[in-house]
């Protein structure tokens, strides 16, 4: 029985440092309630914005120039309604699980006994959309996205950004789902 119970802890044990993690992506947004969304009809990118990646960049432009467009919106170089501003970054998290199982230590106890816990990084990727009013300067929305990625990036842009591309399209189009206007 002994035997038996070890197994089954070593495999809990694996199993849990060897899994990965699988977080749903965490989006949200708000607005500002007493503006007229209606009214927007220009949008520009906030020269202040960006990513490290250009390919990222590249990923997060196009994504959010689609969602606009569906809604009518039209991107130009100056004096537009909106102004987008954007920051995509990392950050590392440590998961900690207790792993519990064990033997029977005491007749009089029979449950389990914990034996210890697994911890391990997890690389998460935030994206921040902020959409200003540009003749207030006032945000009037702000959308989010987080999302544990696979891995840590590493010297292959492309590469990366081929990793995040599909959180990052999921994730602006999540967030554009709460824009007061509603894609056409």
């Amino acid at each position: 029985m002994k035997s038996v119970l070890t197994i089954t802890g070593v495999i809990v044990l694996a199993t849990a440092l060897l899994s990965t993690v699988a977080h749903a992506q965490k989006t949200s947004a708000a607005y500002d309630q007493r503006v007229d969304f209606s009214n927007y009809k220009t949008f520009m990118f906030s020269s202040e914005t960006g990513a490290r990646n250009p390919l990222v960049n590249e990923l997060i432009v196009t994504a959010v120039e689609r969602e606009f467009a569906s809604r009518g919106l039209t991107k130009v170089d100056a004096n537009a309604d909106l102004r987008v501003s954007y920051l995509a970054a990392l950050g590392q998290n440590v998961q900690v699980a207790d792993v519990s199982f064990g033997a029977v230590v005491n007749p009089v106890y029979s449950g389990m006994v914990p034996i210890g816990s697994a911890m391990w990084d997890v690389t998460t990727g935030t994206l921040l959309i902020d959409l200003f009013d540009n003749k207030t300067d006032r945000v009037v929305f702000r959308g989010t996205a987080k999302e544990v990625l696979q891995r840590a990036p590493s010297a292959d842009p492309v590469a990366d950004a081929k990793l995040v591309s599909k959180p990052i399209n999921k994730g602006i189009a999540k967030i554009f789902k709460k824009y007061p206007v509603k894609a056409k």
